[in-house]
């Protein structure tokens, strides 16, 4: 393997991550919660507990 060429996409990688911060960490934290409010919302309802375990605490 080419040290060289690992480190520059390294660098590459981690300087596109510090320009978009809210890309690359907030996006897909709001994406999941939004996920569970929503599903949990219309489907948890309506999904009886399995052997004393919530359709939330099965999904979380």
């Amino acid at each position: 393997m080419n040290g060289r060429a690992i480190l520059t996409i390294f660098n590459f990688e981690m300087a596109r991550f510090w320009r978009t911060p809210w890309e690359s960490l907030a996006a897909p934290v709001v994406s999941t919660v939004l996920y569970f409010v929503v599903f949990g919302a219309a489907i948890g309802t309506r999904i009886q507990s399995v052997e004393d375990v919530s359709y939330g605490a099965f999904i979380v």
